[in-house]
């Protein structure tokens, strides 16, 4: 579809060197007809397309007060996480960046299951754990089979559970699916979900 604009025709002023120039006929009354208004009527489709034309920069100028409106509505109806997380225990303290939403129960499971040290080493139960959230290792001391790879495969978090970022990102995930008891200290935190 091709759209024409069609700028007025600006005529040259009465008793300007340039209309006394011309001379009378054809030509003339068919001038005169167009300045009157007269000549070839407009049809629907061509004032629907100037009227729309005209109405573009008015349409843009409500979409934008309406789109910052609703953000605005929107914005305290929904909890806006930060683009960065400080998780800290008495020792310790760990900056992710990423939001957590369970920032207070990471941090109760933090100090519990390691102190804040980013270690590895037998669990109470004796199985290998690592990182700071003491994920199991599987058979044979590997991350295979293990509670991170169980993890890592429902969630689609890749990583170490050595790396306190990856790992909390993991807890993060973990807490908020219903995983937070398959940690020892969540039992004996007491803690539940929402807590």
């Amino acid at each position: 579809m091709t759209v024409t604009i069609r700028l007025p025709n600006w005529k040259a002023r009465r008793g300007s060197p340039r209309s006394r120039r011309r001379t009378t006929g054809a030509r003339d009354r068919s001038g005169a007809a167009d300045r009157k208004g007269g000549g070839r009527p407009k049809s629907a489709v061509e004032k629907a397309i100037f009227v729309l034309f005209l109405s573009l920069p008015f349409v843009t100028l409500i979409q934008t007060v309406v789109a910052r409106t609703s953000s605005y509505a929107g914005y305290s109806a929904t909890r806006q996480l930060p683009l960065e997380t400080v998780i800290v225990g008495p020792r310790w303290a760990f900056t992710v960046p990423f939001g957590v939403k369970n920032k207070a129960d990471i941090e109760r499971l933090i100090e519990c299951e390691s102190g804040g040290l980013n270690v590895s080493g037998p669990d109470s139960d004796g199985i290998i754990s690592d990182g700071i959230l003491q994920f199991h290792r599987g058979p044979g001391d590997t991350l295979a089979r293990s509670t991170w790879e169980d993890f890592s495969r429902e969630s689609g978090i890749t990583g170490s559970p050595r790396d306190p970022a990856n790992a909390i990102r993991m807890a993060d995930w973990a807490i908020s699916h219903g995983l937070g008891p398959r940690w020892t200290c969540w039992q004996l935190l007491g803690l539940s979900p929402g807590s």
